[in-house]
């Protein structure tokens, strides 16, 4: 399910929450966070910029990233930092082009399998890379449990900007669509 809000997707970090904050935007693979919103994530979040920077880097080939997602903590020497939701803060990185070469429908199709793959990683915190985000999901996870003990992965939202739509130049309808294949609960903010 969408939501659009109006205004700063950077406003959340303001609030006080009691489930992990995920603030989403899509990546390039070769760790680089250089324009658009990505350069305001760096600017915010400098020490999730080096720990992307590493992770692409630790990959012979780009392009391996592609379809993927990459959750990342925040630190409390980050300009974006806030006291409250250090413990709660999430960058998730949904690797969705190597660096804007590939054709609209590639993006979006690879925008698709990176929620996939971030649904299954909230699913299953194991598979998530890095240690802190790791702890974070898990301690949520076990606070959201249907009665039936099942995982119920609709507690999270996935805030984000209108991913794709910049730098990448790809239609708005086509990212949409692939982020309803997800199941997730997407809240995009338009300024």
């Amino acid at each position: 399910m969408i939501r659009y809000a109006k205004g700063d997707l950077f406003q959340l970090t303001k609030t006080t929450l009691s489930r992990p904050l995920l603030i989403a935007h899509a990546c390039n693979c070769l760790g680089i966070w250089g324009g658009g919103i990505a350069s305001v994530f760096k600017t915010r979040y400098f020490s999730s910029y080096e720990l992307y920077h590493t992770y692409c880097h630790s990959f012979r080939s780009p392009t391996e990233l592609l379809g993927t997602s990459l959750l990342l903590p925040v630190s409390s020497s980050d300009a974006g930092f806030v006291n409250g939701l250090k413990d709660q803060l999430i960058v998730v990185c949904l690797f969705t082009s190597v660096i804007g070469q590939e054709s609209e429908l590639e993006i979006a199709k690879n925008t698709e399998s990176a929620m996939l793959d971030l649904k299954h990683k909230l699913q299953n915190p194991s598979l998530i890379e890095n240690v802190t985000s790791r702890q974070i999901i898990e301690n949520y996870n076990k606070q959201i449990l249907d009665a039936d003990g099942k995982l119920d992965v609709l507690q999270y939202t996935i805030n984000m900007p209108k991913i794709n739509a910049g730098i990448f130049g790809v239609p708005w309808a086509l990212t949409e669509k692939a982020l309803e294949k997800s199941n997730l609960n997407c809240q995009v903010f338009e300024l």
